[in-house]
């Protein structure tokens, strides 16, 4: 029996920055998103008048929560896509 330890530490970085990504990394974007999304949203100040947003902090929250929704939507389709091939015949990866 032969212990291959570089297919093993391989593995584990691969297993580790995928974990960084996605555990870490999209939080992470959303937040982004919503920091932005409310620097683009209209305030109201204390005498009462409304103050306009930043029209491009919110689009580029809208562009940011995009990519976290495409991500999730393509993670999910990675997970399940075995059984998306067998029960549809559709090969997705």
């Amino acid at each position: 029996m032969n212990i291959d330890f570089a297919d093993i530490v391989d593995g584990t970085v691969k297993v580790l920055v995928a974990g960084l990504l996605f555990g870490a990394g999209l939080p992470l974007l959303f937040t982004l998103g919503m920091r932005l999304w409310d620097a683009g949203s209209v305030h109201e100040d204390a005498d009462g008048t409304m103050t306009l947003g930043k029209h491009a902090a919110l689009w580029t929250a809208y562009l940011i929560f995009a990519i976290v929704a495409a991500a999730v939507v393509v993670g999910v389709l990675y997970i399940t896509h075995k059984s998306i091939d067998h029960y549809l015949g559709i090969e997705l990866f």
